[in-house]
């Protein structure tokens, strides 16, 4: 090796014997350290346009989301994202809902068992016995005979019983009398009516249901587990998130077990409540337990409606839980209008909408919402 001066200033070549510049340590190391910046950057660049591009995918997503768009639900093969929620179990009324184009029903709350002997007298709705199946069967032929689905809302009423017998996790007044003490519920008596709501969901799918629902709002026996006020216990069934949750977690298990995968499992459950003891940590860590557990669809009701986003009562809770959520989420509650169902679908990641009562105002109105939109 050998040094070569060009000119007088100019620094020092290092060449080799065939006359080549031989670079020196501190150059490729300068040279190294460029090209290792430039990869990184190039790296960098790409991440963050990866990034935007998902952005802007999944906001586009939503708002290209339509009521009207054709969705499946495991084995069901829907019109529209469009759900007739619970309000009633009549015939006729169903019927004139479903030829109107909905795609779901679910029926108001069938009642599994400890109904009391006033409720019977009044003809209360009840999947209590085998004897009713003859009659069940009605729904979903109607149903299916305007390629719509129907899902069996399942409820023990607890607290909410006129009279007795009054069960509940802790001791406590019944909310229409007062007059009654409710029964504490034993180990085996939460055994007993988990099976009421397995029997019931056997009973179901010998009717022809596609699914059912497990009521778990408005303070109903289910409810009752979730919440610190009523729930008072200190066994496996009380004092901690996970605990509370178990008496519904247990019963979504025991179905699924009963009917097989096929079957729809919904559950409606409540928003949080501080008045009756519902904690949001206690909602969300629910959520996500009844998902782990193998429910398909779920709605969010309650017993203290936020009424903002024009009487979009539980909006808000629905669209955090369909951030968190695989499973689908439903939005029912105060939607008259749709715009209403627009927004709601359009600027979050719930995939479906519900309505009750304004079904039984008006029945077309999916039907005025097609014309509208053509």
């Amino acid at each position: 090796m050998k040094e070569e001066k060009k000119d007088s200033g100019e620094e020092l070549i290092d060449i080799d014997e065939k006359g080549n510049k031989i670079e020196k340590e501190e150059n490729k190391e300068k040279n190294t350290n460029k090209s290792t910046y430039s990869k990184y950057m190039i790296i960098l660049a790409i991440i963050i346009i990866i990034l935007i591009s998902c952005y802007y995918f999944f906001n586009n997503k939503n708002k290209n989301k339509s009521v009207f768009d054709k969705m499946t639900l495991k084995n069901m093969k829907l019109k529209n994202r469009v759900i007739f929620g619970s309000i009633t179990h009549d015939i006729k009324k169903i019927e004139e809902v479903v030829k109107n184009n909905v795609s779901l029903v679910i029926t108001d709350g069938a009642i599994v068992g400890d109904a009391s002997t006033k409720l019977k007298k009044e003809g209360t709705f009840m999947v209590d016995n085998d004897d009713c199946i003859q009659e069940l069967k009605q729904l979903p032929e109607i149903v299916h005979k305007y390629n719509s689905y129907i899902l069996l809302d399942l409820v023990h009423l607890g607290l909410m019983s006129v009279d007795k017998p009054l069960y509940s996790p802790s001791v406590d007044k019944g909310f229409y009398n007062k007059e009654i003490e409710s029964i504490a519920m034993t180990k085996e008596d939460i055994l007993r009516v988990q099976d009421l709501f397995v029997q019931a969901a056997i009973r179901a799918k010998k009717a022809g249901f596609d699914g059912i629902e497990i009521h778990g709002g408005h303070l109903t026996l289910v409810s009752l587990f979730s919440t610190k006020k009523y729930n008072r216990r200190t066994d496996e069934y009380g004092g901690s998130n996970e605990n509370r949750a178990r008496f519904i977690v247990e019963i979504i298990k025991k179905i699924r077990k009963a009917v097989g995968n096929e079957m729809i499992i919904s559950a409606k459950i409540d928003s949080p409540d501080e008045d009756n003891g519902k904690s949001e940590s206690q909602f969300l860590y629910n959520v996500k337990a009844l998902e782990q557990a193998g429910l398909n669809l779920i709605s969010i009701s309650g017993t203290n409606p936020i009424r903002n986003n024009e009487d979009l009562y539980f909006y808000e809770y629905s669209k955090k839980i369909a951030e968190i959520l695989k499973i689908p989420v439903v939005c029912i509650g105060g939607i008259k209008k749709y715009e209403q169902a627009d927004y709601v679908l359009k600027n979050s990641k719930i995939e479906y909408i519900a309505m009750s009562r304004e079904f039984l105002k008006q029945p077309d109105i999916i039907k005025k919402w097609y014309i509208k939109n053509e």
